[in-house]
């Protein structure tokens, strides 16, 4: 018999400038709209938008509509605008994220719905520099809101730069949206946002920079500490999640959560397999693959590193592993949360893996 291989691939998403992912908390698809793997909404017949939230029989012609709808908006019923996620107000004429640019202050301003349960915060100090909860002007959203003047010092000052060419200078600070507070997640964005001052006193669009200032550096490993694309079936690897160094109050990381899955490359189905869980090794996971999975903590140099090891197998036959995770940040060690996880089943390695069982599917 062949060995097996499960071939492990590391695949970072974000959801860009956008606003709206389907797997957030409280982000949820309108009209029974399904949310798919990526935290995107498939809308039934008759419906579209990104929440599913417009009847695309009630969307008015140009003649008919008597609102003045900007930014991609769209008039329905004569008289609605319906907004795109990066939009809100009656004309969509308010960014999600935005800068009010002052005579000696930038205000940055977020808003989020009612639902959102997660915390908003400049990068470099989750802990020093949240934006706090105001009133807000805008029905059905929350605004959250910083005011930080141009000669801040540290933890929450602004980065200052000058155009040699205009001579304007430019005010700007990144903005992290954080989802479940105290996590940062493949579904959160940080935004760079600006304020231009001298020749011109405007806030530019804000710029998505997730990728660029992600808080965490995610490596896979083998047994040998060196760089992971491929493993045989059984074989362990190891997911670490450590400080990026972009958020300088962020010393210790513990892995939340991680899942792995497989696309069906012929039918585009999802299936996927939880392995850790609030921190603790999945017991169904562990029993239904008699695999090993443990969730560890490193420290180097001062940093605390957390260390998924997982034991490799495979979803789909042929098909690729990729990895879905959330990860703790805390300012030094991270509290271990109290597992009780059974003693891993361990099976020889000719036993046919695809008779284990069937993987959940997430279409």
């Amino acid at each position: 018999m062949s060995q097996l291989c499960t071939f492990v691939l590391l695949s970072l998403f974000g959801v860009g400038l956008a606003s709206f992912n389907c797997l957030n908390p409280g982000y949820d698809c309108k009209n029974n709209g399904l949310c798919d793997y990526f935290g995107r909404c498939k809308c039934p017949q008759g419906y579209q938008g990104y929440d599913c939230g417009l009847d695309s029989s009630t969307i008015s012609s140009s003649a008919d509509c008597r609102a003045t709808c900007v930014n991609k908006g769209i008039c329905h019923s004569n008289t609605v605008c319906y907004c795109t996620d990066d939009f809100v107000g009656p004309q969509c004429e308010v960014p999600v994220l935005s800068a009010q640019c002052g005579l000696n202050t930038v205000k940055v301003q977020g808003y989020q719905p009612l639902t959102f349960r997660g915390e908003m915060y400049l990068k470099q100090s989750m802990f020093s520099c949240q934006l706090r909860e105001m009133v807000s002007d805008i029905p059905g959203m929350r605004l959250f809101e910083l005011e930080i003047p141009h000669r801040a010092i540290t933890p929450c000052a602004l980065t200052k730069t000058q155009n040699n060419e205009t001579g304007d200078t430019i005010y700007e600070v990144e903005v992290a949206t954080a989802h479940n507070k105290g996590f940062f997640s493949m579904s959160d964005t940080v935004h760079s946002v600006n304020c231009v001052y001298e020749a011109r006193r405007i806030g530019e669009n804000p710029k998505d920079v997730t990728k660029a200032m992600n808080p965490f550096k995610v490596t896979l490993m083998n047994d040998n500490n060196e760089p992971l694309q491929q493993v045989q079936r059984g074989d362990p690897y190891f997911f670490n999640v450590e400080s990026s160094g972009k958020f300088p109050d962020m010393k210790g990381t513990r892995l939340s959560y991680l899942e792995a899955y497989s696309v069906d490359q012929q039918t585009g189905n999802v299936k996927s397999v939880k392995l850790i869980e609030d921190e603790c090794p999945v017991r169904s996971t562990i029993t239904d693959y008699a695999v090993s999975i443990s969730n560890e903590e490193n420290s180097r140099a001062g940093f605390f590193i957390g260390r998924g090891k997982i034991e490799s197998f495979n979803i789909l036959d042929q098909d690729p592993i990729r990895l879905d995770y959330r990860a703790k940040i805390c300012k030094g060690q991270c509290r271990q949360a109290v597992c009780n996880s059974p003693t891993p089943m361990r099976i020889p390695r000719k036993t046919p893996f695809e008779h284990l069982m069937n993987p959940i599917d997430i279409v």
